[in-house]
């Protein structure tokens, strides 16, 4: 037979004056239902319904009745603290702070949690290339969320598919096929606490087929250098500028891996290059590499950036943290 554990009261969040007690596990807060109900639209339906006669041995505490919730304590802990002690430290918050603000959020209507954790989510897993390529070259990688441990990207891009936020999903799942090779994929990895994280079958399946896909982006982004030297009909030395981009071609895509499938622009892509033809080249570079973008979210079975992007331009932002 399982043992009721004696309740605790919360460290931080037993407020003398509040008027209703949450329960989660064998943890409590005492705190305000005025400011329960502002926040969450579940609470206030709750709290409107019109309440039964006492009955015996219903429990309350300091005169406050006990609601129960059947999420964890550290979850409940993260949510009444932001709420009542708004920690507004400035930092990057931890993975699992924002999926609780995305899950709990969701669950119990509190939109100023589900709108930090979008905002945090739509920066660090942008939908435009400007936008990635300030997480990819400007070092705002990690500014908003704290991404120490890998396997969080694969926990993380589960939440974004069971919540059906699409638009983050392009660049999550990219950073999965990025960090593992298939079989490690379909193997899991390990969390600190020894479970397996694995991904959704959906989202296994979506990475699986991308793996040739990007590979075949990857070819787009340097069309210019697999291109005829017709391209460049300004070129003046042709058998040395084409011997120079079948160097770069052998050092790009050998071996073969879906990393570098959209660089940027780099200077040791000139060398051997006739001048004329380096302005050539790094004209057709960008304009392949937008075109590598655009096609992102088809390699992963995904709709276009422009219908994923929808959802970002019709949400409300209501943040309750500063950055």
């Amino acid at each position: 037979m399982k043992v009721l554990e004696t309740p605790t009261r919360s460290q931080f969040l037993w407020l003398a004056d509040g008027n209703v007690v949450i329960q989660a596990e064998a943890t409590q807060y005492k705190v305000y239902r005025g400011l329960l109900t502002l926040h969450s639209a579940i609470f206030n339906d709750m709290f409107a319904l019109p309440q039964p006669p006492l009955e015996l041995g219903e429990q309350f505490v300091e005169g406050c009745a006990v609601v129960h919730l059947s999420d964890t304590a550290a979850d409940v802990s993260i949510v009444l603290e932001t709420l009542f002690l708004r920690r507004c430290s400035g930092e990057p918050l931890p993975l699992e702070v924002v999926a609780v603000f995305l899950r709990l959020g969701s669950k119990y209507e509190i939109e100023t949690l589900r709108a930090e954790a979008l905002k945090l989510l739509f920066f660090e897993f942008p939908s435009d290339l400007a936008g990635f390529d300030k997480i990819l070259y400007g070092g705002y990688r990690g500014t908003m969320i704290q991404f120490e441990v890998d396997w969080k990207f694969i926990d993380f891009t589960n939440l974004a598919r069971e919540h059906d936020i699409l638009s983050i999903l392009p660049i999550a799942l990219y950073w999965c096929c990025r960090r593992w090779p298939a079989a490690d994929l379909e193997q899991g990895q390990r969390r600190t606490d020894n479970t397996i994280s694995t991904l959704h079958p959906v989202n296994e399946r979506a990475c699986f087929r991308a793996y040739l896909e990007i590979v075949k982006l990857k070819q787009i982004t340097f069309d210019w250098a697999i291109c005829p030297q017709s391209h460049y009909p300004a070129c003046t030395s042709r058998d040395r500028c084409s011997s120079a981009h079948d160097q770069l071609l052998r050092a790009i895509f050998i071996p073969v891996a879906v990393k570098g499938w959209i660089d940027a622009w780099k200077d040791a892509y000139e060398e051997g290059q006739y001048k004329t033809c380096i302005l050539v080249a790094k004209q057709l570079h960008d304009g392949e590499r937008k075109r590598a973008w655009d096609a992102l979210p088809a390699a992963f079975s995904l709709p276009a950036w422009e219908e994923l992007n929808k959802e970002r331009s019709t949400h409300t932002w209501c943040a309750v943290t500063s950055h």
